[in-house]
């Protein structure tokens, strides 16, 4: 009985030990509960500060894509001293700047018009546009700025409602235009309401000067003033679509123009503008400026702090629940307590093995008490620590943890305590400061049933874990650009199937997500029909290692519309120098095409005729010359309008032009295709004949072009007789270029002595 007894009495004061124990652990965890969730609000604002950056970033880029649209519609206006209506749809519609750039809601050109020359501009205005006439014309001003050409991205009739307001009459874009034009820069306007808009939106519009075009005389000179071509954005839409939508289902965004004030807001998600008021239900994640046309954005994103909570609480239950669980082990661990000293004796067994086994180990190796202090450590993890091997045993193992990462690594601490293996990574940091990340797997040491100590391996990974972040950085930064260029790109493996692209590739090809387009060939996609000249150039690549760049060829976009595009691809290489696959890069260059095309016209070809002019008929007739070295059959004729400054004087320069160009119409009428006819200016005209037989054969051709003339021109209802003097020289041995020139204008001047109306050969 007495034994019983014995048993009884140290049963029950084991029980009361486990029920404080139990007791200080729910307190224990209640209060780690409430550290974690406030730690883990933290952590969440600081992931959402980081995404906010990248949308601002983005954001950057897509309103500087904004500012190059508009200049380089305005450059485009600056090379031609006209521009008509057809040419400014083409560009718009070639370019496809509303189906690149969301947001972007009108282009539109405004000429400058002094003051003393509105009349005239009216009256030649109405020609293509009839009824023009500018709004409400400043009477104080000395230059207006009617819209003349414009187009709108969603509503076509819009730029006829606005055809002829003067824009500078808006004192916002009058500013920007002045500064714009004294810049000599894209210059973006303060947010305000659109004109004559029924919805009331508001819109900011970025100006950039159009300057006409240099001299002959001063080709580098700056041209004067000729207008402004501008570009208006729908601020609600640019925000709320540049990025799919994305940003406005994490953050309430806040834009402001300058200084944060109602009135110099730019845009507010949610209409309330927590910056200008104490708000606790919202958190500032983030904030930073955009340049933008001269202008200063500033940007607040805020986050909702029930969103944050939520988030929180889910963790905040596990470590309770952690918590009570250790709480639990602890009260058992009391009434284990006899168990105590056969762990005692294991630990000395295992002081004495310690240093045989893991003196050295390449990693760090420890040992701790279950107090969490060092008991062992191998010399590695006494330099990690930076603290004398002797010194270390008996510290805490927290000494060495930054306060951030301790209640972590109590977490872990408290597992392995539990009898559970554990592997994690967390900072330490040395007694000099220095931090370090640790790969840590640490393992329950029992003696019975009991944990007696805790052995650990630790790995250094710290150059590891910045090399991936940095990797991962250049990984998000790399899509993030690709995602918002205007060229396609993509890459495939050596079998040409798709291993990646961006978002402008998935687009063309109708795709919604990169999952419908990875595994998959061209034979897959909408180009199917050209599938094999496709992986023809891929192998070919391939093959070789040498790249093919800047190929172009004709295309169809998705909307069945004909297009250019120019594609570059280059071999993908392993560290083996092996070829792996191939990256391509696509760009629709129809708008370059379209403006090569153009500029060679303008810079070729007579405006009034549409001949060739001087310049050409010179390279031309140089070309000509050399070939009739190797073989003869070469005749130049040289010819004018006879009489043409009596025309002029008696009827006027129109009827003049007119009749120079009904004088070319017949001239085509006549030549063949081989001959090339050239307009050199005023009413003077050169034909470059090749492959002829003998000099009758031009004499042939001369007749033809006299006899054209015979039938009077009608010139709306009234008959007008017009003749030609021709010059026929025939190419020799030796001559040069401009010998040719000179004997065939000698013998012009030859056939008008006789009387005009007839031809002359040189030396006949």
């Amino acid at each position: 009985m007495a034994s019983l007894g014995e048993f009884v009495r140290i049963t029950a004061r084991r029980m009361g030990l486990s029920a404080v124990v139990f007791a200080a652990g729910l307190a224990l965890s209640g209060y780690a509960c409430q550290l974690h969730w406030q730690r883990s609000e933290a952590h969440q604002l600081e992931q959402l500060g980081d995404t906010a950056g990248n949308y601002a970033s983005l954001l950057r880029q897509r309103l500087e894509q904004y500012v190059s649209a508009t200049r380089a519609l305005a450059a485009f206006f600056s090379a031609s001293d006209a521009i008509s209506r057809e040419e400014f749809d083409n560009y718009i519609k070639a370019s496809r700047v509303f189906d690149r750039l969301e947001g972007m809601s009108s282009f539109g050109y405004l000429p400058r018009v002094p003051a003393a020359r509105l009349a005239a501009f009216e009256a030649d205005a109405a020609r293509t546009f009839p009824g023009y006439r500018v709004f409400a014309p400043r009477p104080d001003a000395s230059d207006y700025y009617p819209l003349l050409f414009g187009q709108h991205a969603l509503d076509p009739l819009r730029a006829d409602r606005l055809r002829g307001i003067d824009y500078a009459a808006v004192p916002a874009r009058r500013h920007a235009m002045q500064r714009a034009a004294a810049a000599d820069e894209p210059v973006t306007t303060a947010m305000h309401t659109a004109l004559r808009d029924p919805a009331n939106r508001p819109v900011v519009l970025i100006f950039a000067p159009v300057r006409k075009a240099p001299t002959t005389a001063m080709p580098d000179a700056q041209g004067d003033l000729a207008g402004f071509i501008f570009s208006a954005l729908y601020v609600r839409q640019l925000f709320g679509t540049f990025d799919d939508g994305r940003l406005a289902q994490q953050f309430d965004l806040e834009v402001f123009d300058g200084s944060v004030s109602a009135a110099t807001t730019v845009f507010d998600a949610d209409n309330v503008a927590h910056a200008l008021q104490r708000d606790r239900d919202h958190v500032l994640a983030h904030r930073t400026t955009i340049a933008f046309g001269e202008r200063t954005w500033l940007m607040y994103f805020y986050a909702k702090r029930t969103q944050l909570a939520a988030g929180s609480l889910h963790e905040a239950a596990l470590v309770f629940a952690i918590g009570m669980l250790l709480t639990l082990i602890a009260s058992y661990a009391t009434v284990a307590w006899p168990r105590y000293a056969s762990g005692k004796r294991a630990m000395r067994d295992f002081n004495e093995r310690f240093a045989g086994f893991f003196e050295h180990h390449p990693f760090a190796v420890f040992a701790l008490d279950p107090q969490g202090r060092f008991l062992q450590s191998n010399q590695q993890m006494a330099r990690e620590l930076g603290v004398p091997r002797e010194t270390l045993a008996g510290m805490p193992v927290t000494r060495f943890v930054p306060k951030p990462e301790r209640q972590a690594a109590a977490r872990y601490f408290g597992d392995v305590m539990a009898g559970n293996a554990v592997a994690y990574t967390h900072q330490v940091q040395s007694a000099d400061g220095r931090r370090s990340d640790l790969s840590v797997v640490m393992i329950p040491m029992s003696s019975g049933d009991t944990v007696s100590h805790v052995l650990g391996f630790a790995e250094n990974i710290t150059d590891r874990k910045r090399a991936e972040a940095a990797l991962h950085a250049s990984r998000q930064m790399l899509q993030a650009i690709l995602d918002n260029i205007p060229q396609s790109v993509f890459w495939k493996d050596i079998d040409s199937v798709y291993q990646g692209a961006n978002r402008s590739l998935l687009e063309a090809a109708g795709l919604h997500g990169l999952d419908q387009l990875v595994g998959k060939t061209d034979a897959d996609l909408r180009w199917k029909d050209q599938a094999d000249n496709y992986r023809q150039v891929d192998l070919e690549v391939i093959r070789s290692g040498v790249p093919r760049m800047r190929m172009q060829a004709r295309d169809v976009r998705r909307d069945g519309e004909a297009c250019w595009i120019e594609t570059s691809k280059i071999p993908l290489k392993d560290d083996q120098g092996q070829v792996t696959g191939i990256l391509a890069v696509t760009e629709d260059i129809t708008a370059r095409k379209y403006m090569e095309e153009e500029l060679f016209r303008r810079a070729n070809y007579d405006n009034l005729t549409g001949l060739p002019n001087r310049g050409y008929f010179n390279n031309q007739l140089d070309e000509a010359v050399k070939r009739a070295h190797r073989r003869a059959g070469l005749a130049l004729m040289y010819f004018d309008i006879d009489r043409f400054k009596q025309v002029n004087d008696t009827y006027g320069h129109d009827v003049g032009d007119s009749v120079i160009r009904l004088f070319a119409q017949r001239i085509r009428f006549v030549l063949r295709e081989a001959d090339f006819v050239a307009r050199l200016g005023g009413d003077e005209f050169v034909l470059v004949a090749e492959g002829l037989n003998e000099p009758g054969d031009a004499v042939v051709i001369a007749q033809k072009l006299v006899a054209a003339m015979a039938v009077p021109f009608d010139l709306a209802g009234t008959p007008l007789p017009v003749t030609t003097s021709i010059g026929v020289a025939w190419f020799e041995a030796g001559m040069t270029p401009e010998g040719l020139v000179k004997a065939a204008d000698q013998a012009m001047y030859d056939a008008k002595r006789a009387g005009r109306n007839c031809w002359r050969v040189a030396g006949g």
